[in-house]
Order: C-alpha cells, then structure tokens, then sequence
C-alpha cells in the first residue's frame, strides 16, 4: 500500500504565502551576510595601541543633543549627504522592490523623494557634482545609477557578489565596489557603464578610499588588512596590517591621515602614505560607520552594538560619546559638510533617522570646561520629533 500524500494548496492565498515566506527567508539571509559580521558574543574590547609616537584622544569637546527624529524605511542601512549639503539619502535594506531610498530636505527633514528599483539598497554615494546618485543593490548585485534631479534610476552596472561600500577616483570616472561575499573589489568605468577588473582581497572587502594620486586603499574586514592598488594595476603593491576587524575608512582632506574603524572600539590614525599607526581614538561598543565634515576637523562615528554617537574633533584630539535616546543598533551615519557638527544616524532596529547637533551653550570652540560634565539634564527639553509621536531626550554624555 502506497503512503498516503499531503495534497498541496494551490489556492492563490497559499501561493502568496508561500511566495512571501520564501522573500523574507532570501532577505534574512541577506541581513545576515551584511549586518552578522561582529565581534563576536561576549568578546572583551581591546586594549588600545600603544607606542611611543603614538597619541590618544582625550575626553573633551562639545556636546551634542537630539535636535531631531523622523522614520525611515525598513532597516535603514546608510545616510548620506549631498555635497552641498541641502539632501540627505537613506537607504533602506529591509525594503525590497519599493521605495529602496528615502530623500530628506538636510534642515526640515521633510521626506521630499523616494528611489524605488528590484533588489535592496546598502549603500549610496554621490558623484562630485551632486548630480549622480551611485546605490549598490547587495541582493541584484548590481550598482544602480541614480539622475538625482529626477530620483529615477538611468541604468545598472554589474558588480560582484554583495556588492556594498562604494568609492570614486577623484576625477569621478571609476567607480570602486566593494563585493562583501567575494573577496574582491569590482572597478567600473562610469562613462561606458561596464565593468573593467576584480581586484582580489582578503574575506569581506569594506571599506574603500582613493588617494589623490588615484591610489585604491582597501579594508579587509576578515582580514586585518588593508590592501594598496595602484591606479590601473590588477594586483596589490603591498597590504598593511591593521587592527582586527577594520570596518570604515576615511582620508583627511589633505590626505594624509588614514581613518580607520576598529570593530574592537575604536578609531585609528593612520599614515595614508605609509599605514603607520599615528593616533587612536575610544569610541563605544562595535563602532562601524565613520564620516567626516568638510574641513576634516569633525568625526563622526555609529556605534552600533552600544547604540550610541562618538565625535572626534581632531584639531583638538578629543572625544565625546552621546546616548541617542530611543535608537537601537546605530548602523549609518553621515556629517553635515559645515563648519560645526551636525550628525546624521540611522538607527537598525527602530527605523528612524536622527539628527545630533551641538547643544544651546556648549563651548563655541569645542574646547572643554573646567570638569567637563558627565551628563545632560534628563529633564531638560526634548528634541524636535518630526512626523512622530513623543519626544526624543538628550541622553548622558561620556
């Protein structure tokens, strides 16, 4: 006798289910292949680097508060501001096929656009004009190419496996991509659309800067390295060792300090010609994303395990942690390109941006006072809530 057979439904309301099951277990794993990588449970920070030539930060600067809070889109991944610092662009990883990209005025944070193409969004960048939008697609694996004037996509240009961060040669006219999955970083050549060459890396490929001698720095975050190519070449010139688990890389405006994030808690200060270490800077838990203001003296950095902003004033090499009240995993994080600090943050779990901006009477140089207060008023006013119920408070400084 043959076993008897569960008859399958094939009603439309079964089939939409199941189709629906299949999207959030593909999306799962794709949050997993972007956002798992951490240090892992329970691991102790490491002790910060020292040497003889090498600085620490100090505790000081000004302080910040919660100027602002409006909701994004699922799982918002990245910010970024526009050149001119009018626009602010989250990318939303949670959506899948609709509204990928969220448009916010930079001052009202009023929502004046959504992008919307297949796939899911990671991470943006804007051309040095402001009139091109670059967002990697991490489950298309494709970079989408964005008129920003009329938020609608020109075309796709094909990347490598999990393509995520992103950086430009400084005339504009290639295009680096980081493949998160496939230990390589893809370069494209913007003007014709088309891929040119993989240049192979250590696991999980990061963070990406291009020196102004057209010089490709490239963090392996799996790897402890980064990897230096020299413009047009297929392969490294050399890799520098660097701390475990380097996330995010930024250059100062003259470029000749390297920013590093590392995942272990905190900033390092490094060479950009050499990679020797030069300072190091505490932030809070698992710090990931960094950014920095127009004149280079602002850092700004998402802690996320630890939910909190750290700002770097590296004129003055101080530091300064803010609690961002309400926020859950600070995953994105973007700077104002003005002279004073003015932070964009994405909080992961909560689906909400935040704006962090320099508290009524905080000191105008960023210079610390007599016993530096450890803590904001929790009764003080809130911050301005836009599009949302409650208030955001200013939470305790470290």
């Amino acid at each position: 006798m043959k076993a008897a057979r569960h008859a399958r439904d094939t009603s439309p309301v079964a089939l939409t289910l199941a189709a629906l099951g299949i999207a959030c277990a593909s999306l799962a794993a794709a949050q997993v292949d972007d956002e798992g990588a951490a240090p892992p449970a329970g691991a102790a920070e490491a002790a910060l680097p020292e040497g003889p030539h090498v600085f620490r930060t100090h505790r000081g600067g000004p302080e910040l508060e919660v100027v602002a809070r409006v909701p994004t889109g699922s799982l918002p991944k990245s910010v970024t501001v526009s050149p001119d610092g009018t626009r602010v662009v989250v990318c939303n990883f949670g959506q899948q096929g609709e509204q990928n990209v969220y448009v916010y005025d930079a001052e009202t944070l009023e929502r004046t656009g959504t992008i919307t193409f297949p796939g899911n969004a990671v991470e943006s960048l804007f051309s040095p004009d402001g009139r091109t939008l670059y967002v990697s697609n991490f489950r298309r694996h494709v970079v989408e190419v964005v008129d920003f004037a009329t938020l609608t996509v020109e075309r796709e240009i094909r990347a490598g496996h999990h393509p995520k961060f992103m950086a430009l040669s400084p005339d504009g006219g290639t295009l680096y991509v980081a493949n998160w999955a496939e230990r390589s970083v893809s370069v494209l050549d913007v003007a014709a659309g088309q891929p040119v060459r993989r240049l192979r890396t250590e696991r999980h490929p990061r963070g990406l800067v291009v020196r102004p001698d057209r010089t490709l720095l490239a963090a392996a975050f799996h790897g402890d390295v980064i990897h230096v190519f020299p413009e047009s070449s297929r392969a490294e010139s050399e890799r520098w060792e660097m701390c475990e688990m380097p996330r995010h890389l930024l250059l100062s405006p003259d470029a000749a300090m390297l920013y590093v994030t590392c995942s272990m808690g905190h900033i390092g200060f490094y060479d950009a010609q050499g990679g020797r270490l030069r300072g190091v800077a505490p932030t809070g838990r698992n710090p990931r994303t960094i950014a920095i203001n127009g004149d280079g003296r602002w850092i700004g950095v998402a802690n996320f395990t630890s939910s909190d902003v750290t700002l770097l004033d590296t004129e003055l090499r101080q530091h300064r942690t803010f609690e961002v009240p309400g926020a859950s995993r600070i995953v994105g994080l973007a700077m104002h390109p003005g002279p004073r600090p003015r932070i964009y943050a994405t909080s992961w779990d909560t689906h909400q941006l935040y704006v962090l901006a320099e508290r009524a009477g905080s000191q105008a140089l960023g210079v610390p006072s007599a016993g530096d207060a450890g803590a904001l008023d929790a009764g003080d006013a809130g911050a301005l809530d836009v599009g949302d119920a409650g208030v955001a408070g200013r939470g305790p400084v470290r």
